[in-house]
C-alpha cells in the first residue's frame, strides 16, 4: 500500500517563541536532484539568515545566505552533489545577533540517496513521526486545470504537488530537533550577511586587532572589523548575490592568512532505509535523467543569475590610457617617461616608489597602495615589471582629504589603480594569501514549469509545480507526459507564527 508523507519538517526550538518549519518538495532524494523547500523560522525572524548545508559525516560542503520576505519566511533551492552517497543531510539555518553572536534557527535532516542501483531491504521505512498542522480553515479546490488556494487570510505560503505514484509514504518526511537560541527580542537581529573567520599571520601566529581593514573590491570600499586573541572575527558585508573576493590587509604590513571558519556537526552513521519504493523511485530517476541526457538538459533547470554589485565611484587626480604607451617595455619605463608624479627609483635590482604629494609639494613618505584589479599590494618590484600591454587603465589618488574618505588607513601615502586588459594569471604570494571567497544571497529563481504541452522535452518529473508566495491564489495546473495520482500539499504560516496545511488529490489517467 502507498501512501503519501507530507514534506514538512517541524523543529521544536526550545525557548524559541515559535515553532520553525521546513517544507521541502519531497521527502527524499537522488544525488544531483533539485530540493526546493521554504522555512518559516520563529518571530522575530532574522533579515538574513544562512544556510549551511552539511554531509553526513558532519562536514560543511556549502553555504549561501536568504532573506526574509512574506512575513519572516525564506525560500531557496539546492542541487544535491551528484557525487553523494546516501545518506542523512544537514541543512543548518543561522543568524547574526546585534551581540556578534552566530544564532542557530534550527538544523534539519534530509535523506539523499546515492544514484546507483540498489536493492530493497526487508526494513520499513519510517513514516510521519508528527501530525499535521490542521488545516483551520485553508482549503485547497479544483475546477478543470484550475488549482485554487483560499483561507490563507493573507499568510505566507508554500505549496508543492508531486506525483504520490512515485513518491510514496516509506521514506522519513517528518523530523524534529530541539535545536535553537532564544530570540528575545525583534532588534536581536543584525540585517547584514556575516562570516565567522580565523585571521592568522604568515608566522601563523594569531592577529589580535581592534582595527583590521577589509577591502571589498565588487563595491570598492573600505570596511574595519576587529580580531579577538585567538584572531577570531566575524566579517559582516552589505547584501550581494553571488560569489566574491574580500581582501584583508594588517596596518603593520604583516603577511595575513585569513580563512573562513565552518563549523563541524557530528557525524550521523545512521543510514536512510532503502525500501521497494525508494529503491523504484531510484530506479525511474536513473531513468529520467538518461532521457533528458538525450535532449541535452536535465531534469530541473535553474535560471538564477546573481545581479552585479555597482562599485563606488572614486574621481582620480589624474589618470592614463595605458594603451597609448603599450610598446613600453615595462611599466617602471612608463613612470619614469609619462607618469612622473610616481617617482621610482632601482637599486640593486629592487625597485622603490613614491607618489608625489600635489596639495603638499612633496613626495609621501613610504610607498603607495596599489590596487590591481580590485587586489591590494605594495609590491613596488611585481608593479614596475608589469608590461604596459597588459594594462588599460591607471590612476593616481594623492589629495590628502580623499584618501582619508575613500581609503582609510591604507592609502595614508597615496594610491594607484590598475586595471588589466584580460586580468593578470600571477599576483604576489603574499598579497594573494589576503583574499578569500565568500558566498553571498542565493540568486532568486522560479521552479522551472516544464508543460508538456508546449514543450517538446518531456515533462516527467515527479514534481509537477513548486509555488510560494502569500494570501490567496489560482494556479494553472501544467499539462504532464506522466499519469498517476497527484498530491497538492500546502503549509501557510501568519505573521504570529501560527502554521497550518491542507491537502488535496487529483489523478492524471491516459486519455
Amino acid at each position: 500500500m502507498r501512501l503519501l508523507t507530507v514534506f514538512i519538517l517541524f523543529l521544536t526550538m526550545g525557548a524559541v517563541s515559535a515553532q520553525t518549519s521546513v517544507h521541502f518538495d519531497r521527502p527524499f532524494h537522488v544525488a544531483g536532484e533539485v530540493a526546493w523547500f521554504s522555512v518559516y523560522p520563529p518571530s522575530p525572524a532574522p533579515p538574513k539568515v544562512r544556510a549551511t548545508v552539511y554531509s553526513p559525516n558532519g562536514d560543511a560542503i556549502d553555504y549561501f545566505f536568504l532573506s526574509a520576505e512574506d512575513g519572516g519566511r525564506y525560500q531557496g533551492y539546492y542541487r544535491w552533489p551528484f557525487e553523494a552517497q546516501t545518506g542523512y543531510f544537514r541543512v543548518s539555518f543561522t543568524g547574526l545577533s546585534s551581540s556578534g553572536q552566530t544564532l542557530d534557527i534550527g538544523t534539519v535532516r534530509h535523506p539523499v540517496y546515492a544514484d546507483k542501483r540498489v536493492e530493497p531491504s526487508e526494513a520499513e521505512g519510517n513514516t510521519a513521526a508528527s501530525d499535521t498542522p490542521p488545516a483551520a480553515g485553508l482549503a485547497l479546490g479544483m475546477t478543470g486545470n484550475k488549482l485554487t488556494l483560499s483561507g490563507t487570510n493573507g499568510d505566507a505560503y508554500s505549496l508543492s504537488i508531486v506525483n504520490e505514484d512515485v513518491i510514496t509514504s516509506n521514506a522519513e518526511a517528518f523530523f524534529l530537533t530541539s535545536g535553537g537560541s532564544n530570540i528575545p527580542a525583534a532588534d536581536t537581529w543584525v540585517d547584514t550577511l556575516f562570516y565567522p573567520a580565523e585571521v592568522m599571520t604568515a608566522a601563523g601566529t594569531p592577529l589580535t586587532t581592534n582595527l583590521l581593514p577589509v577591502f571589498d573590491p565588487n563595491r570598492y570600499e573600505f570596511g574595519f572589523a576587529k580580531s579577538d586573541e585567538a584572531g577570531s572575527v566575524t566579517l559582516q558585508t552589505p547584501p550581494f548575490e553571488g560569489e566574491k573576493m574580500l581582501q584583508l590587509r594588517d596596518l603593520n604590513g604583516a603577511d595575513l592568512k585569513p580563512s573562513t571558519v565552518e563549523f563541524k556537526l557530528s557525524p550521523i552513521a545512521e543510514k536512510p532505509v532503502v525500501t521497494q519504493a525508494v529503491a523504484t523511485y531510484i530506479d525511474l530517476s536513473r531513468r529520467r535523467r538518461k532521457i533528458y541526457q538525450l535532449f541535452a538538459t536535465v531534469e530541473t533547470e535553474i535560471d538564477a543569475a546573481a545581479s552585479r554589485e555597482t562599485p563606488r565611484e572614486v574621481r582620480p587626480n589624474r589618470d592614463f590610457n595605458v594603451q597609448d604607451y603599450k610598446a613600453f617595455p615595462d611599466m617602471f619605463t612608463f613612470f619614469k617617461e609619462v607618469a612622473g608624479e610616481l617617482k621610482v627609483r632601482l637599486k640593486k635590482g629592487n625597485y622603490t616608489a613614491r607618489l608625489y604629494n600635489a596639495p603638499n609639494q612633496r613626495y609621501f613618505g613610504e610607498n603607495p597602495l596599489y590596487i590591481i584589479d580590485g587586489r591590494l599590494t605594495r609590491d613596488d618590484n611585481y608593479v614596475m615589471n608589469l608590461s604596459p600591454s597588459e594594462i588599460r587603465y591607471l590612476a593616481f589618488y594623492y589629495v590628502g582629504s580623499e584618501l582619508r574618505r575613500n581609503f582609510p588607513a591604507l592609502g595614508n601615502n597615496g594610491v594607484v589603480r590598475i586595471e588589466t586588459i584580460r586580468g593578470l594569471s600571477k599576483f604576489p604570494a603574499a598579497d594573494a594569501e589576503d583574499s578569500f571567497s565568500v558566498k553571498g544571497l542565493q540568486p532568486a529563481a522560479d521552479f522551472p514549469v516544464r508543460d508538456a504541452a508546449e514543450s517538446d522535452v518531456p515533462a516527467i518529473s515527479p514534481v509537477l509545480l513548486w509555488e510560494t508566495g502569500a494570501g490567496d491564489a489560482t494556479f494553472d495546473l501544467p499539462a504532464t507526459d506522466d499519469i498517476g495520482k497527484y498530491r497538492v500539499f500546502v503549509v501557510t504560516r501568519s505573521a504570529e507564527g501560527k502554521v497550518r496545511a491542507a491537502n488535496h488529490s487529483f489523478e492524471v489517467s491516459v486519455k
